[in-house]
C-alpha cells in the first residue's frame, strides 16, 4: 500500500512538471547572463550590455580592479544593460552580472572588462612631464609603472645592445606588455619588482643568451613566471622569430638593422597597427623572410633610401613604399606625417636619438595611446620646431622619456612654447556625479571651473538622447526634482565664462529610488583608529533609510558578525584588542527592505606600551618540490608568531601556521611554485605588524639528475666540515641536508652553485651526516647517500 501511494505521488509530481512547466520552475534560480560586453564610453564611463534573461526581475551589476580581485556590488538595472559611472581616466575595470527572481540570484556571468578613455587633453603620464629613472633599467620600470597597472605578459629585452630588441615593440603591444630592460648576467631589481608588482605570468625575452643569459631567465622562472625565448642566430634571424610570433599581419616593416633611430621612429606606430618589423641586409632578402612577406603582407614601408635597403631587395616586397629623411630628425617627422590619420596627437612622446632602451620601451607605452615618438637632439630641429607649431591645436601634452641629461628643462619649455596651452580643456566640467535623494530627486555635484561664472545644466531619457537644458546656476551643484520614480536620467555640464560656453563634460546616471524598493549601498566608508581600543567608522547617509547595520570581522574572507544598529552614520567601536586588525561592512535598512554591504575597510589598533616590533630579516628558501623552509629573527617580547602566505607579491596572504619558534617548515605545497611569506609577532597583550615579504619557489620534480658522487667531510677545525663532490651533469646547484645520526632528521643547511661546501659553527669533536642534493631550474634530483665527517 505504502509503494502504491509513492508511485502515485511521483505521478502526480510529472504531471504536475508537463502540464505546468512554467509554476513548476517559478522558483528556482535564474540563469546567469551571457554575453557580456563592456564598452568605454568617455575617460570616466563604461557601457555594460547583456543578453535578457526571460525570467529575471533585476541584475545586480559586480566590479573589480583586477581579474584575481574581489568584486563589489556597484548597482541593479531593470534593463540589460548599465552605464558605470565615476570611473578614473585610464584604468582597467573588471565586471560580473547576477540575475535576479522572486526565487533568488543566478550565478555570476562570465568576466568582461574595458579600459576608460583618457583625459580629454591629457595621458596615462598627464601628471608628469618626464619619465626617468636613475639609469635604462629604471626609466623603463618608471615607464611600465604609469602606463600598467597589471599585465599577464611582459617583454624583456636586453639593455645593453640594440638589434634583437627594436623588434620587440609590436609583439609587446599583440599582448598589452610593458618592455622591461636588463642587464646579460643578472635580472635588474627595479625589472624584478615590475615582474612582481605587476603580477606578471608570462615573460617573452627576446634575443638568444648572448644578450639575455639563461642564468637571468632562471632567476625570473624562480619569480614563478613562465618564460619564453624568442631567438634567431643573428638579428635578422631573430625579428624573423617575432613576426612569426606576432601571427598573422597585413603590413610590414622592413629595416636594414645596423641603425636603430629609424625604427625607434615607426616602433609605436607599427605596434598599434600590428606590423612586424622585419631586419635585413642591404642587398639580400632571405627566402623565409620573403615567404613570409609573400603570404602575409600587402603593403611594405621600407625604412630608409637605397644606402640603407637596395633596390635589389626593395623590388622584390610587394606594394613596397620608402620611407626616408635627410637625417633622423628629418624621417621621424616624415613618418609620423605619413601615418598622422592612424595617430593621436594629444599626448607627444620626447626622446634623445642617442638612447634606444629609453625609447624602446617608451613606444609599447606610445602604442597603447596612438601616441608619436618624436626623436629630439639638444636643441629643436627646424622640421620638429615646425611639426609642433603645426600641430600645436592637436597636442595637448609631451612627456619626456629618460632624465634632463637625455631630454633638458629647457628643452621641454621651448617645446611647450611651441604648443602654447589648450584653454578649451581648462573649461571642461570634471567629476561630474549623480546621486538619487529620493523617489523624485537627484543630486549632481562638480568640480568648480576656473573663471567660470555660471553651468548650464542638460537632461536626457538616454545616454545616445536629446539632452535639454533644464536651468542654469551659478553653484557647482544642483538638485534636479519632480521626476518620476524609479526612472534613469542622464545629464551633462557646460561651464560659462566670458560669455561663451565651454565643452560639454562627460555624461552621468543616475535612478530615482522606487517606494519600498532597494535601498543603494552604502558608501565612503571610513575607519580611524582613536585608541589603542577603540575604532570610529563614519560613512555617507543613504536616503530612505532608517537605520544602519555594522558588521565585523577579524580576517578579510572571515565571518561577519552584526555588532549593533545605529541611526546615524556613524559608530565607535570600543573594547578592542590592541595590536589586531578589523574588518567592517555596513548594511542600510529600512521597514521594507536592506541595502547590499557596503565595500569592507579595515584597522588596525595600535599596541600599547608593551609594543612588538615587526619580524626582521625574513627569508625563504624551497627544500623539495613541496615544501618551503621560512625564518626571521626572533622578537624579544613575543611568544609566538603568525605566517601568512601569498601565490603574488601584492595578492592576499592567508594564515598557514602559528609557530612559537622563529622558523616553519611549508608543507604540501605544488612544484615549481613560487610563494610569499609574511611574518606577525604576538603575544598576551596583541598581533604585531606584518613583516617584510619573503619569497621562494618550489622545486620541481621527476628527477632526470644523477646522484651526487664520491662525496667527502674533512675537518678544517673544531666548529667547520669541508665537504666536496663529484659534480652532476646539469646540475646548477645543490642542496645540503645535515643530521646528527644517518639515519636521523636530515634538516636543510644551505645551497651552493659549487660542488664543494663549508659548513660552520659546528660543535667540537663532534660526528656530522650528510646528504647532497643536485638541482637546476626544472629539475630535483635524488638525494645520496649519507657520507660523515668529524669536527676536530
Amino acid at each position: 500500500m505504502v509503494k502504491r501511494i509513492k508511485k502515485i505521488g511521483l505521478l502526480c509530481l510529472v504531471l504536475a512538471l508537463l502540464i505546468f512547466p512554467g509554476q513548476s520552475l517559478a522558483a528556482s534560480t535564474p540563469a546567469a547572463p551571457t554575453g557580456l560586453k563592456a564598452v568605454s564610453i568617455s575617460s570616466s564611463q563604461i557601457n555594460l550590455s547583456w543578453e535578457p534573461v526571460s525570467s529575471a526581475a533585476q541584475y545586480y551589476i559586480y566590479r573589480a580592479n583586477s581579474s584575481s580581485g574581489t568584486y563589489t556590488y556597484i548597482g541593479v538595472s531593470d534593463t540589460p544593460s548599465y552605464i558605470s559611472t565615476g570611473l578614473k581616466a585610464n584604468t582597467r575595470y573588471y565586471y560580473k552580472v547576477q540575475s535576479i527572481t522572486n526565487g533568488g540570484s543566478s550565478d555570476y556571468s562570465a568576466e568582461t572588462w574595458a579600459v576608460t578613455n583618457l583625459e580629454p587633453g591629457s595621458s596615462v603620464s598627464s601628471a608628469k612631464d618626464r619619465l626617468s629613472g636613475s639609469d635604462r633599467y629604471t626609466t623603463a620600470a618608471e615607464i611600465a609603472e604609469a602606463g600598467w597597472n597589471t599585465s599577464a605578459y611582459a617583454v624583456i629585452a636586453g639593455g645593453e645592445n640594440f638589434p634583437d630588441a627594436i623588434c620587440a615593440s609590436p609583439l609587446a603591444a599583440k599582448y598589452k606588455a610593458p618592455i622591461l630592460l636588463t642587464p646579460k648576467n643578472s635580472l635588474h631589481v627595479e625589472t624584478k619588482k615590475q615582474l612582481l608588482a605587476l603580477d606578471v605570468e608570462n615573460v617573452m625575452i627576446i634575443g638568444g643568451t648572448a644578450v639575455v643569459s639563461e642564468r637571468t631567465a632562471d632567476a625570473i622562472r624562480d619569480l614563478g613566471i613562465k618564460v619564453t625565448r624568442l631567438a634567431g642566430a643573428d638579428r635578422y634571424e631573430t625579428s624573423l622569430k617575432v613576426a612569426e610570433a606576432l601571427g598573422d599581419f597585413d603590413e610590414a616593416v622592413l629595416a636594414s638593422g645596423l641603425d636603430f633611430q629609424d625604427v625607434l621612429s615607426i616602433a609605436p606606430i607599427a605596434a598599434k597597427e600590428s606590423m612586424p618589423i622585419l631586419l635585413t641586409p642591404k642587398d639580400s632578402l632571405g627566402r623565409e623572410l620573403k615567404e613570409l612577406l609573400n603570404s602575409n603582407a600587402k603593403a611594405t614601408y621600407v625604412l630608409g633610401d637605397s644606402a640603407s635597403i637596395g633596390n635589389t631587395v626593395y623590388r622584390q616586397l610587394p606594394s613596397s613604399q620608402r620611407l626616408t629623411g635627410t637625417n633622423w630628425y628629418d624621417m621621424n617627422i616624415n613618418i609620423i606625417e605619413f601615418f598622422r590619420d592612424r595617430l593621436d596627437l594629444r599626448t607627444c612622446y620626447l626622446t634623445t636619438e642617442a638612447a634606444y632602451p629609453d625609447a624602446l620601451a617608451g613606444s609599447a607605452l606610445a602604442s597603447l595611446q596612438g601616441s608619436p615618438v618624436i626623436l629630439i637632439g639638444s636643441s629643436l630641429n627646424k622640421d620638429t620646431s615646425a611639426f609642433f607649431r603645426d600641430y600645436s591645436s592637436a597636442i595637448h601634452n609631451v612627456v619626456a622619456f629618460g632624465g634632463p641629461a637625455a631630454v633638458s628643462e629647457k628643452l621641454l619649455v621651448s617645446i611647450r612654447e611651441e604648443i602654447g596651452t589648450n584653454t578649451a580643456s581648462d573649461q571642461l566640467v570634471r567629476n561630474l556625479t549623480a546621486t538619487p535623494q529620493s523617489a523624485s530627486q537627484i543630486y549632481l555635484t562638480w568640480h568648480q571651473v576656473n573663471d567660470a561664472t555660471a553651468y548650464h545644466v542638460y537632461r536626457s531619457a538616454s545616454f545616445s538622447g536629446t539632452y535639454t537644458k533644464i536651468t542654469t546656476t551659478t553653484a557647482p551643484y544642483y538638485v534636479d526634482t519632480y521626476l518620476s520614480t524609479g526612472t534613469t536620467y542622464y545629464y551633462k555640464v557646460q561651464a560659462v565664462y566670458n560669455g561663451e560656453t565651454g565643452p560639454y563634460s562627460d555624461s552621468v546616471s543616475a535612478t530615482t529610488l522606487t517606494a519600498g524598493g532597494a535601498l543603494m549601498q552604502p558608501t565612503n566608508l571610513k575607519a580611524e583608529i582613536r585608541d589603542t581600543n577603540q575604532v570610529y567608522l563614519t560613512w555617507d547617509v543613504v536616503s530612505s533609510a532608517l537605520h544602519y547595520n555594522v558588521y565585523r570581522a577579524t580576517s578579510p574572507t572571515g565571518n561577519y558578525t552584526k555588532l549593533v544598529s545605529v541611526n546615524t552614520p556613524f559608530y565607535t567601536d570600543l573594547n578592542l584588542a590592541s595590536g589586531l586588525t578589523y574588518y567592517y561592512k555596513i548594511q542600510a535598512s529600512n521597514n521594507t527592505s536592506s541595502s547590499p554591504y557596503s565595500v569592507s575597510v579595515q584597522a588596525q589598533t595600535p599596541l600599547d606600551h608593551n609594543a612588538l616590533a615587526a619580524a626582521a630579516n625574513v627569508s625563504a628558501t624551497g627544500l623539495s618540490p613541496s615544501q618551503v623552509y621560512v625564518k626571521w629573527d626572533a622578537v624579544g617580547t613575543a611568544t609566538f608568531y603568525h605566517v601568512y602566505r601569498s601565490t603574488s607579491l601584492t595578492g592576499t596572504y592567508d594564515l598557514v601556521a602559528t609557530v612559537a619558534s622563529p622558523f616553519h617548515i611549508d608543507t604540501n605545497l605544488a612544484a615549481g611554485t613560487a610563494y610569499f611569506y609574511k611574518i606577525r609577532s604576538g603575544n598576551t597583550v596583541g598581533i604585531g605588524y606584518y613583516s617584510e615579504a619573503a619569497y621562494a619557489s618550489t622545486m620541481y620534480s621527476n628527477s632526470t639528475l644523477g646522484i651526487a658522487g664520491n662525496i667527502k667531510a674533512t675537518p678544517l677545525s673544531s666548529e667547520e666540515l669541508f665537504l666536496t663532490w663529484d659534480s652532476v651533469a646539469n646540475a646548477s646547484y645543490y642542496n645540503i641536508y645535515r643530521a646528527p645520526s644517518s639515519t636521523g632528521t636530515y634538516n636543510f643547511v644551505s645551497k651552493t652553485d659549487t660542488p664543494y661546501f663549508t659548513d660552520t659553527h659546528l660543535t667540537t669533536r663532534t660526528t656530522y651526516y650528510y646528504k647532497i642534493q643536485p638541482c637546476n631550474s626544472t629539475t630535483t634530483g635524488d638525494r645520496s647517500g649519507p657520507v660523515s665527517g668529524t669536527t676536530k
